[in-house]
């Protein structure tokens, strides 16, 4: 089975400039009174940044959410958290896997968020949004509130030809969708496939499915892919580029959650998870996945607060997934926040974790880490971490800065009161160490003079570490 297809890179950059014009000239006009845009980068992002903030300078910049759902399964709202000094105008535009569509346009106040409930606009099972921004320093997150629980995953700054997912479930009580969302004026033609505990497998209905302009497709993947715990995703598009998302609702053995994760455009050759915890009386495991057709030998470091424990390693045949249930090792203790650290020899692997309390914990809580997966460690030294305001506002989390490198590393946090009030919380994050403080009721902005991995953990209490807010990379 081919797996990866090595698609020319060329091209990308003009999608992202026509992807307006095309829903002018097929919606009525988008974003009429958003500013011109800057010469697009014509660049795939480093590994694993899916999602990366403009810097506050640009002229404009944009997001596209793939897909949540608009009714049965949830309510997904739109995040918007701004992290510049000045006002920025912004236009949303809404598409329902029907074919519906509907523009808004919208400002954002200087240092301030704001929530959009796509299915207000439009109706449908299924919802993307495409997001223009005249200016930088925004940054976009899709939020499902469910009846099975609360999901975070950052929107995509960039289309690409090729999304991976490390892991999802067609078991028994488990349903694995993915979405494809094209914001571009191209036809898209797309091929998934899929690698479980039984194998690969290409299933034909799922091969050259064509994804229209501004048009959104949902795929049910267990119809093909049946009762399997284990099932990484591939989707490589053969002409044009996609944003790939996937929302996995799980309920077998008495715990219930939901996970809506954003795929990761390429391989890395390292991952970082800065806030990581095993429940006591639940389960936790980290599927590492080898997409390529080369063998990867993986070392998996994991460092408690009293220090590093003894490394996991495994060699992974070309096409496979290694899953390593961390709540069975007994050098990780339950109940004491760890980090980890996934590296890779060869091209790379996609990283994720799932977590849940137990059917008989004090909390039975079930989420994948999909909505951690794109805050992985990419040499970024910026982050902006968006709060959630309004009807989707958490608890107080805790904001996790982990520090990958060999020496001290200084950060500060920025944030600003409502009140228009600065804030600055200054770090000494230690070697290979983290550092948490209480997560800012406010979008905030982590700087260093090093590169950091940053993520906010929003989870319901007892349930720590299994539902992350995305930080996103600020150039």
């Amino acid at each position: 089975m081919t797996v990866v297809r090595r698609g020319p890179r060329r091209g990308r950059g003009r999608l992202l400039a026509l992807a307006l014009v095309a829903a002018a000239l097929c919606g009525g006009g988008v974003l009429g009174d958003v500013a011109a845009r800057q010469p697009p980068r014509v660049v795939l992002q480093p590994s694993a940044l899916a999602a990366e903030a403009a810097p506050a300078g640009s002229a404009s910049s944009t997001w596209y959410c793939p897909a949540g759902p608009g009714e049965d399964a949830g309510t997904t709202h739109v995040v918007l958290a701004n992290a510049a000094a000045q006002r920025v105008r912004i236009g949303v535009v809404v598409v329902s896997a029907r074919g519906e569509r509907r523009r808004v346009a919208l400002r954002l106040g200087p240092h301030a968020e704001s929530a959009l409930t796509p299915g207000r606009l439009v109706h449908g099972a299924w919802l993307a949004s495409g997001i223009e921004v005249a200016g930088g320093a925004v940054s976009a997150t899709e939020v499902v509130d469910g009846r099975k629980g609360r999901s975070l995953a950052s929107c995509a700054s960039e289309v690409s030809p090729r999304w991976y997912f490390a892991s999802g479930s067609t078991a028994s009580g488990s349903t694995l969708s993915v979405t494809l969302f094209n914001p571009t004026p191209n036809l898209a033609v797309v091929d998934l496939a899929f690698v479980t505990g039984t194998g690969d497998t290409v299933p034909a209905p799922f091969q050259g499915l064509v994804v229209e302009p501004w048009a959104l497709r949902t795929l049910t993947v267990g119809r093909y892919v049946q009762n399997q715990r284990s099932v990484a995703t591939v989707v490589a598009a053969r002409a044009g580029a996609v944003v790939a998302g996937e929302l996995e609702l799980y309920g077998p053995g008495g715990t219930a959650g939901l996970s809506l994760s954003l795929g990761a455009p390429a391989a890395s050759r390292r991952w970082n998870l800065p806030s990581v915890e095993d429940l006591a009386g639940g389960m936790s495991d980290l599927a590492v996945f080898n997409p390529s057709s080369r063998r990867e030998r993986v070392v998996a470091t994991v460092r408690l607060a009293t220090g590093p424990v003894e490394p996991f390693t495994e060699t992974l045949g070309p096409q496979s997934v290694w899953t390593l249930v961390t709540s069975d090792q007994l050098r990780i203790a339950a109940q004491e926040p760890y980090t980890v650290e996934v590296r890779s020899t060869g091209p790379g692997t996609v990283v994720a974790r799932t977590g849940a309390g137990g059917p008989r914990s004090p909390a039975p809580w079930w989420a994948a880490a999909a909505a951690v997966d794109a805050l992985q460690s990419s040499a970024a030294r910026r982050w902006l971490v968006p709060a959630l305001p309004g009807a989707v506002q958490q608890s107080a989390g805790v904001l996790a800065v982990e520090n990958p490198a060999a020496r001290p590393v200084a950060a500060e946090v920025v944030w600003w009161t409502r009140s228009g009030t600065r804030r600055l919380r200054r770090l000494q994050v230690p070697a290979h160490g983290r550092a948490t403080l209480n997560a800012p009721s406010r979008a905030a902005v982590v700087r260093a003079d090093a590169p950091l991995a940053v993520i906010a953990d929003a989870s319901p209490p007892g349930t720590a570490g299994v539902v992350g807010i995305p930080a996103v990379p600020l150039r």
